[in-house]
Parts: structure tokens; C-alpha cells; sequence
């Protein structure tokens, strides 16, 4: 006799409990204001487009150019020839070391899903970007945290006594959210450190042309041949195109060839990323017209960041002035405030929307909260004029 189990009510698993994303998730609050009526000034997210920049140009006409070609099947699972050949010229390292993602999004899942097990340790920033906090709780990795000094440096000593027995570390230059840029020293000293104690690094180079103050150190040239790492990098910031999503990881040393198999597995079950894009990152990413395009980024976000430094030094904050990027992440320097999400919201009602500082970490030492400084100097002018009213 065939017995029928009694159909339970559908409730996703509890893995899912663990996925957040603070940045998009206090959108939901603010879309409720909007809907009343009230205009938005939204800080929350580091999206250039959103906020007037134009991006490369050479991206567009090429995927133009590609779509001419009249190419409609699927790309290469591992990615385009012609995109791993042009980044591992760039990366100084084999086409086959080369792997393209869906956004470096889409990396750090590969990573943490075929890399960081049970309880493996992985030394992530403190701040850090969420998604880093998020996937290695989705895949049950031991977050130990390492922090910053007041100029936004990586505290070595603090450093040398939490490495010990990490599976790996991750490192985000320039910071994303603090926009600090590491010091060639700074990152000789990481280096040094890891080497000594085997423990391979995960390199978000997403902003790495976006230096504001202060030259361009490669990564790469300090780390080769000392220690295994991964660099990563997509055309969202650099390149103001996240809506492309198209990245790329580099594998650099000789420890990874478990992990590359791990990763071209994890290729093929996606089965490709978007093939007209990654013919215009091959183009973009060599084009000469880039350093103009990237100078007057620059330019324009230094302005920006001025006229949000002047705002903010009048109010009761604190941070470490950002020399990369374009965020800020702001300690609340009144007692007012005891909880980062009734800040962001008392913000939300003023017409602000700002990112919970705990979002990006637990910050036992205050309140805090995380901007970026996109828009034009008047809008940020205006969102400083508002949240004054409640700090």
C-alpha cells in the first residue's frame, strides 16, 4: 500500500537565514518614504551610473560591434579566449589561470563555496564588504577579523596575532567601505606575514585604479613568488559598468590547482557569462583612451569628495578622510545615537539613504555608519543640510 507523507508547508532552508545584503535591504525602507511622497537622496549604494558618471565608452561600441558578429550560442564555461588571453597578459599569468565571472560577485561565491569549508577560518577586514560577511556564513567559515588604525591601515601587529591557522585572508584595496588606499609598505608587511604563515589571499583589486590621493601600487609585484593569491576585478567601478557584469579572477602561485578544477566546475554548472560583454572587457581593458577616461573620473570624485569632507567636518563625525573609492565610513560622534539602524532610519525620514554600519561588521567601539560621495557636490551638500537636523 503506498502511504503519502503529509505535505509540510514550504519554508526555505535555513541556510538562506544567513543571506543579507544591508546595502540593497534598506532600499525596501526607503521605497516605503518615496511612496509617501517624500524625495530620496540615495547614498546606500556605490553605483556610478546612478549618479551621472558615463562609462567607458569602448565598452558599448564594442558590444555593438559584437552583436554584429551575430554570435547567439553560448561562451566558452571557463570564458572567452580572447578575454582570458587579454587578462593574463595584464596579470602576467597563464590564459588557463584566468576564469571569467559574472561580476567579482560572482568570484567571491566560486571562492568561498569551492574554498573555505566548515569551520575554516578566513581573516576578512573589519569594516567589510557585506558579501564577504554573508558567504562565509552561507558557507559555514570562522570569520576572524582583522581592523584598521586611524589612518585606515591594516594594524599589523593585531594582523600577526589572528593569522595563525587561516585558510585564507581577504583583502579589499582601495576599502570598500573606507575608502582607504594600503601603503606599499602596509601591503609588504601583509605579505611578509602571510608568506610565514602559508595562508593564501583573496585580492579584491575592484577599485584599484580609483586611487584619489597617492600612486597606484600593484599588488601583484609585491606578492608574486612570495605567496599564493587570487586578484580579482571587474568592470563595475573601475570602468563605471555594473550592469555588465563582467569579471574576472587570476590565480597566481602554484597552490591552486584543486581550486581551479573547483572553480572550471563551477563554470560549467552556470553554464557561461554574457559573451558580447566579455568581447568589450578584451577591448577596455587594453584601450589607450582609458587613462583619459580614468584621470577625469578621478577628477570629478575628488571634487566630490572634497565638498563631502568640508560637510562633514562640521558635523559631530569622525573617519578616516577616504583616498580611494568613493565611500566614507562615519563614526557618530554624540550620544544620541545608540543603535546604527535608528540613525539610518531617523535618516530615511530627513530624505537620506545611508547603509547601517554594523552591516559591514560588528563595530564595538560606536555607531557607524556607511556613504558613498558620488553625487554632485550640491546633493551631497543637501543630504549633509539634512542630516544635521538629527545628529
Amino acid at each position: 500500500m503506498l502511504h503519502l507523507k503529509r505535505q509540510l508547508p514550504y519554508r526555505p532552508t535555513e541556510r538562506m537565514n544567513v543571506v543579507s545584503y544591508p546595502i540593497r535591504d534598506i532600499v525596501m525602507e526607503a521605497k516605503r518614504e518615496e511612496a509617501k511622497g517624500k524625495k530620496m537622496i540615495y547614498l546606500n549604494i556605490g553605483d556610478p551610473p546612478q549618479y551621472g558618471f558615463q562609462s567607458f565608452k569602448v565598452i558599448a561600441d564594442r558590444v555593438k560591434s559584437a552583436l554584429d558578429e551575430n554570435w547567439q550560442g553560448y561562451a566558452p564555461s571557463e570564458g572567452d579566449d580572447q578575454f582570458r588571453m587579454t587578462v593574463a597578459k595584464i596579470e602576467k599569468c597563464r590564459p588557463e589561470d584566468v576564469f571569467a565571472v559574472a561580476g567579482l560577485t560572482e568570484g567571491i561565491d566560486f571562492f568561498f563555496h569551492s574554498f573555505i569549508g566548515f569551520g575554516e577560518k578566513v581573516l576578512l577586514p573589519n569594516p567589510v564588504y557585506p558579501l564577504y560577511l554573508s558567504k562565509a556564513k552561507q558557507f559555514e567559515g570562522d570569520s576572524v577579523f582583522y581592523r584598521h588604525d586611524a589612518n585606515g591601515q591594516i594594524d599589523i601587529e593585531y594582523l600577526a596575532k589572528k593569522v595563525e591557522g587561516a585558510k585564507a585572508m581577504v583583502i579589499i584595496n582601495p576599502n570598500n567601505p573606507l575608502g582607504s588606499v594600503y601603503s606599499e609598505k602596509n601591503l609588504s608587511e601583509v605579505v611578509k606575514i602571510c608568506a610565514e604563515y602559508d595562508v593564501p589571499i583573496f585580492y579584491d583589486g575592484s577599485y584599484d585604479r580609483l586611487i584619489l590621493e597617492g600612486r597606484y601600487i600593484d599588488f601583484r609585484k609585491i606578492a608574486r613568488g612570495k605567496v599564493p593569491f587570487i586578484y580579482g576585478s571587474s568592470l563595475s567601478k573601475d570602468f563605471s559598468y555594473p550592469g555588465a557584469r563582467i569579471g574576472w579572477v587570476a590565480f597566481h602561485g602554484d597552490k591552486w590547482s584543486e581550486l581551479k578544477n573547483a572553480f572550471f566546475l563551477l563554470c560549467n554548472q552556470r553554464l557561461s557569462v554574457n559573451w558580447e560583454y566579455q568581447k568589450a572587457a578584451a577591448a577596455a581593458i587594453v584601450d589607450p583612451s582609458y587613462l583619459t577616461y580614468i584621470t577625469d573620473m578621478k577628477d570629478k570624485l575628488l571634487q566630490r569628495r572634497n565638498t563631502f569632507v568640508k560637510m562633514a567636518e562640521k558635523l559631530p563625525l569622525s573617519f578616516p578622510v577616504p583616498k580611494g573609492a568613493f565611500y566614507a565610513f562615519i563614526k557618530i560622534e554624540t550620544r544620541k545615537w545608540k543603535k546604527d539602524i535608528e540613525f539610518v532610519r531617523a535618516a530615511l525620514k530627513e530624505g537620506v539613504v545611508f547603509v547601517p554600519g554594523s552591516g559591514f561588521g560588528r563595530q564595538e567601539d560606536g555607531v557607524y555608519f556607511r556613504t558613498t560621495f558620488l553625487p554632485e557636490p550640491k546633493i551631497i551638500e543637501e543630504a549633509f543640510a539634512k542630516i544635521k537636523r538629527i545628529l
